[in-house]
């Protein structure tokens, strides 16, 4: 799930040097494994963390300012097929990520 993640958020033209980058395909993969993905966002901020040895509210800036960036300067085309355009929370970014990468199979 994580080199699918990587895949598709580089096909959207998000830059793989930002934090964000990192932190959400981390947690595509803590989403497939521990099936957190309908939990609240602070149990997976915290666990990433852990992990990057950083504060949960760094990882929620840095997931939301990556977001924001391929929403802004990616390719769009591409981006409505992962993301939505409307609803851009983290909370629903992420879940829809996840989902729409799921049904790809």
């Amino acid at each position: 799930m994580k080199n699918k993640a990587a895949k598709a958020l580089l096909k959207m033209n998000m830059p793989a040097n930002i934090k964000g980058f990192r932190y959400i395909t981390e947690a595509m993969e803590l989403f497939e494994t521990d099936e957190i993905w309908s939990t609240k966002l602070s149990i997976l901020y915290y666990k990433l963390s852990m992990m990057y040895n950083t504060t949960p509210r760094a990882v929620e800036r840095a997931i939301r300012h990556a977001f924001s960036v391929v929403l802004t300067k990616g390719d769009l085309e591409v981006v409505e097929t992962y993301l939505p355009l409307n609803y851009t929370t983290n909370g629903n970014l992420l879940n829809t990520f996840f989902l729409r990468l799921s049904l790809e199979g």
